[in-house]
């Protein structure tokens, strides 16, 4: 019972400080198509609210994973401008589904430390793993499941493809299998992640489940975090400004994890 409640408080401190800066790994598409039909899939990592601060950071995977469970790994390309945010930095692919079914569009960017500290927050590194996926509904057959083989999960008896404006959808995060009472936020993309008034955010039960309004139609992003005690040390694989060059050994105190569900609401 103690360990439950402290996992609980270092996810609520977890949810104040990641709230305050953090950029976020999101994925989109369409998600509705046929089968033999091209399709661009797309991965982010910034704000959405701000084009300017959005990259392309080091990744370590982008996949698809068709009905059958089968994975295919995809070979992004870098853009430089799309509408709606001008020029920015992004990854993107064409990807052809063959059959009908599910399929799930994911994306692991590779680890890093943050530390709050380096912006204004009390000290505490740690050592972040950011995911993110969407789905893809070819045809007219529903596979359902929509694991995208991440460590930490969102997960939902419900569609995503059919979700519609005004519906109450529970979710639930599920670590290694597992449901845990992670944080959680959901927004539409055009309001600010980190302090518009009507993002949703709280911490799942000790069930994994928490529920999410989708007001009104368009992207949502649907994120939960989950944060594990216990220090380390990582070998820097990029550099972070002043912060850690690569090579560099970089101390950290805990394991967050943050997994992000694209959906388009009807």
């Amino acid at each position: 019972m103690m360990k439950r409640y402290f996992v609980t408080t270092m996810a609520l401190l977890s949810l104040l400080a990641i709230s305050a800066s953090a950029h976020s790994l999101w994925v989109e598409t369409r998600d509705i198509a046929d089968a033999g039909e091209p399709l661009t899939v797309y991965s982010f990592f910034g704000h959405t609210t701000s084009a300017t601060g959005i990259y392309v950071p080091l990744m370590d995977a982008h996949y698809l994973i068709a009905p059958d469970g089968n994975r295919q790994d995809l070979t992004m390309k870098t853009g430089d401008w799309l509408p709606g945010f001008g020029w920015i930095g992004y990854s993107n692919a064409e990807v052809t589904p063959g059959v009908n079914g599910d399929y799930v569009f994911a994306a692991v960017r590779s680890p890093g430390v943050y530390d709050p500290a380096w912006h204004g927050s009390p000290s505490d590194p740690r050592l972040s793993a950011s995911f993110a996926k969407a789905i893809i509904h070819v045809g007219d057959e529903k596979t359902g499941g929509w694991n995208a083989g991440f460590p930490l999960e969102i997960t939902t008896e419900v569609a995503p493809y059919e979700i519609g404006a005004a519906d109450n959808i529970t979710f639930v995060a599920m670590y290694e299998d597992e449901p845990v009472n992670a944080t959680y936020s959901a927004y539409y993309w055009t309001w600010d992640a980190h302090s518009g008034a009507d993002v949703q955010t709280g911490v799942a039960g000790d069930d994994g489940e928490f529920t999410v309004n989708f007001s009104q139609g368009g992207l949502w992003l649907v994120s939960t975090s989950y944060t594990i005690p216990g220090a380390g040390e990582w070998t820097a694989t990029y550099e972070s400004g002043d912060h850690y060059k690569v090579g560099d050994v970089v101390p950290y105190d805990s394991s967050s994890y943050t997994s992000t569900l694209s959906v388009w609401v009807r």
